[in-house]
């Protein structure tokens, strides 16, 4: 799998992902894959190597699974919103102004899986947001590993701190056509049994997002 996640990420590359809105108006609908992620080889075996510590079981929910139905919403406020599609029957819980969570109804709030959007303000391009993602991740988080990177997109897994499960991650940033600067934030996250949902979720999502006129 790892080859097949290395594939689409060149095939991201090729089809022009750092275009943001324009690459998701206008490419086939290709679903995201992430690279399998694993341990990082030692430098040299004569070096010392801390030991492996093993990942906490993750909570028993039933995985997320690709092909769901969705419904298109609205976020922002009157000339400077966006639209995108979630699916039905999840739940929307507000984390910010001008940013949702969405779930599906009954999930545990903690260790399961979740698509979040968000209007950007930090008024930075889509790559400077790539790389402050990653920054901040590997400068909170144990074990991070890089799954996939373009000038718009950051996929990586985790330690949590918290419950020491892995966790899967990736970001996804959009601009107004014409323009360099990250207008719009998508994110979804999951366990490792959530990954092929987790595909399609961004994949689809990705797809919908564009800037109301």
């Amino acid at each position: 799998m790892g080859a097949r996640g290395l594939g689409v990420v060149l095939l991201l590359a090729l089809l022009g992902v750092g275009g943001g809105y324009a690459w998701a108006q206008h490419r086939e609908p290709t679903a995201v894959t992430f690279r399998d992620a694993g341990p990082v080889p030692a430098s040299s075996p004569s070096l010392p190597v801390d030991p492996v510590r093993p990942y906490a079981a993750d909570i028993p929910y039933p995985p997320l699974l690709p092909s769901l139905t969705y419904k298109r919403h609205v976020i922002g406020s009157p000339g400077f919103q966006w639209t995108y599609r979630a699916p039905r029957g999840w739940v929307r819980t507000e984390e910010y102004d001008n940013e949702y969570r969405w779930r599906p109804r009954g999930e545990p709030e903690i260790g399961g899986y979740s698509l979040r959007v968000k209007i950007a303000s930090e008024h930075k391009t889509r790559e400077q947001m790539v790389a402050q993602k990653l920054a901040a991740m590997q400068a909170g988080y144990q074990d991070v590993e890089i799954i996939g990177q373009t000038t718009d997109l950051l996929s990586f897994s985790y330690r949590d701190a918290v419950r020491n499960t892995q966790r899967f991650n990736t970001f996804m940033w959009f601009s107004i056509p014409g323009e360099t600067e990250a207008k719009f934030e998508m994110s979804v996250v999951g366990r490792s049994v959530d990954r092929a949902g987790l595909d399609d979720l961004l994949a689809t999502v990705s797809r919908s997002i564009s800037p109301v006129q």
